[in-house]
């Protein structure tokens, strides 16, 4: 036996639909709901609106057709005047009964449909698809698992219902025999009772079904939504971005960085190292800062960089181990160093200032007179 094309597409679907995939589903309109749960939901309560108020409709009924029976039968014309009254007096006589049962109806009917799906609007099934006029696609849905589906709850419905007619008719055929010895009224009544009855039953037994047809429709969804493995990668791949780019856009970021902290490390006071594995460029302008700041750092490829532009630039370079490693792993680069490092680096900014000071002394020394 073959497998419909989209039949071998559930196969391959094993991973559960995103949330992504359920709000694009929900935007088209592709969501769980029974065609039978709305007409269901308003004979039910048809129903239970004529179980409280059906003995009132049949008195009702009863007046009305003694009244115009009565007008028949009197041997004076019917005039037009006649028939406006007759219609007013029956739509005053049917009005309390009639605008209850429409009101009910109505809401059930809404209720039925926001209850399936929420308060959902979209035009999307209402707009031009070719697939839907395509005859492979109507044979495909002709003779797939859908149609098969739809047939079996076309005869679940008929033989449920069937069933009902039939226990009715055998369990109450007694009784009916004996209806011509009963007066009219009485007719009237047990005919009113009997069937509230049979409506009330054949509504439990539509309603069950489509309780049935709403769980196999909310499963078929599910089924419909679920996922290949490829397509939940393309999904996630469209979210985060493609990896092999996110991975050149953070080196290209890596890179900037580096280059903005390189150009930053040229402006330094001092550079504090390790000595070789790590170097810590600070900068301290008195009237700018509060403190002195780390501007760049880093450790074997970029603390050589560092200690390379220190020397092209005149840079001092002061090694001190704990106050490297101390800078490095709490001081980011930008920020100031915090207040249990000021001393160890006012010592060594002390020394740089001194060693700048005697440097300036030997330079105005050895000037010619």
């Amino acid at each position: 036996m073959s497998v419909m094309p989209e039949e071998r597409d559930d196969f391959e679907r094993t991973e559960e639909p995103t949330p992504r995939r359920r709000e694009e589903a929900r935007k088209k309109g592709q969501v769980a709901k029974s065609r039978n749960l709305i007409p269901a939901a308003m004979l039910l309560a048809a129903a239970l609106v004529l179980r409280f108020a059906g003995e009132e409709l049949v008195v009702r009924m009863e007046r009305l057709f003694v009244g115009f029976f009565s007008l028949v039968a009197a041997r004076t014309a019917i005039t037009q005047e006649d028939l406006v009254s007759l219609s007013l007096e029956s739509g005053l006589l049917f009005l309390p009964v009639l605008v209850p049962l429409f009101i009910s109806v109505t809401l059930a009917g809404v209720g039925g449909g926001f209850l399936q799906t929420g308060f959902l609007w979209t035009v999307e099934p209402l707009r031009l698809d070719l697939t839907r006029i395509n005859p492979l696609a109507g044979l495909r849905r002709l003779f797939g698992l859908e149609a098969v589906a739809e047939l079996t709850k076309a005869l679940l419905s008929i033989v449920c219902l069937g069933t009902l007619g039939f226990l009715f008719l055998y369990t109450n055929l007694t009784a009916f025999a004996t209806l011509t010895s009963l007066e009219v009224p009485e007719i009237v009544l047990y005919g009113s009772r009997k069937g509230r009855w049979l409506m009330e039953a054949g509504v439990g037994v539509m309603a069950a079904l489509a309780g049935l047809d709403y769980l196999y429709q909310r499963w078929r969804t599910e089924v419909r939504l679920r996922m290949s493995r490829h397509e939940l990668k393309e999904e996630l791949r469209e979210q985060e971005g493609d990896p092999l780019i996110k991975s050149r856009l953070k080196s290209l970021r890596q890179k900037l960085a580096r280059q903005r902290m390189m150009a930053e490390a040229a402006r330094a006071d001092v550079v504090i190292t390790n000595p070789q594995r790590l170097a810590v460029a600070l900068r301290y302008h008195p009237g700018e800062m509060a403190a002195p700041r780390v501007v760049a750092k880093g450790a074997g490829f970029l603390a050589s960089k560092i200690r390379e532009i220190a020397r092209e630039k005149g840079i001092p370079l002061v090694e001190n181990k704990p106050l490297a490693q101390l800078l490095y792993r709490l001081v980011a680069v930008g920020q100031e160093i915090p207040e249990t490092l000021y001393r160890a680096v006012a010592e060594v900014l002390a020394y740089v200032y001194r060693l700048r000071q005697r440097q300036d002394i030997g330079d105005r020394g050895s000037e010619p007179v």
